[in-house]
């Protein structure tokens, strides 16, 4: 079993021109069931006069260790930010953001899903995407009138009778297919387990920063009160009120 020392976590925060490695705190959220990924970024009063940030500007959230960084949060500013702010944040949303703007007026003829999909996404200016291979039978006729690119993802689902996942990770569409996993991680009690708590009907692990946790991804658990495999439903990056990286996983 491979060991990842996890010590001098770092953060890197993007946003339009702007590079940030300190004076930002942070929180991200990401999970299977929510229609996007969001991230809200607050920056220290010395930055807050300087910064400008325009509406769909891109943005990023890096966590890592070393010169080692994986990208938790890839969108696009939510609203506009300057000094007029009320606050010292901002708020970002995943390429979603992008679906929910687009206007979609179209009727396709001897089509099925995937090519419907493809089209929605490139109206978008969206290319990266990986969609499920599953063979549907084309349909001789589907309008769409005056829905946004995600009610038109909806109405392809309706169409077909189908319930399938999709979401945007690093960037990438996802539609019945999972981003990809290369290592199953291990979270032990006593070793990197901060807190394990149930919420709701899910735990909560806390741990250190551990930016290569994805939604959807197995772990592995050692604890007392949760022992053996289980597959994360959301996952939560935030700096802590003492300036620490924390990462929530929620199964």
């Amino acid at each position: 079993m491979e060991t990842i020392e996890l010590f001098y976590p770092r953060i890197t925060v993007r946003a339009g021109g702007y590079v940030f490695d300190q004076g930002v705190e942070m929180e991200v959220s990401s999970a299977r069931d929510a229609r996007y990924d969001w991230a809200k970024i607050r920056f220290t009063d010395r930055y807050r006069p300087e910064i400008r940030l325009a509406r769909l500007a891109p943005g990023a959230v890096l966590l890592g260790y070393g010169g080692t960084f994986d990208e938790v949060f890839t969108g696009y500013v939510a609203k506009p930010y300057s000094t007029g702010s009320s606050a010292n944040e901002v708020i970002l949303k995943d390429a979603m953001l992008l679906l929910e703007a687009l206007t979609v007026n179209e009727t396709f003829l001897e089509t099925t899903p995937q090519e419907i999909i493809r089209y929605i996404l490139g109206q978008a200016g969206l290319s990266a995407l990986k969609l499920a291979p599953t063979a549907y039978p084309p349909r001789r006729q589907l309008s769409i009138r005056r829905q946004s690119g995600v009610q038109a993802l909806d109405a392809v689902a309706a169409a077909w009778g189908i319930r399938v996942p999709y979401f945007f990770s690093g960037g990438v569409f996802y539609w019945g297919e999972t981003t990809e996993q290369t290592m199953t991680y291990s979270f032990e009690a006593g070793r990197n387990i901060l807190s394990l708590v149930r919420r709701g009907s899910l735990w909560d692990l806390e741990t250190v920063s551990a930016p290569f946790i994805r939604h959807s991804h197995r772990i592995q658990v050692v604890h007392p009160d949760v022992e053996g495999e289980v597959e994360v439903a959301r996952v939560r990056h935030l700096t802590s009120d003492q300036g620490f990286i924390r990462t929530h996983i929620y199964f």
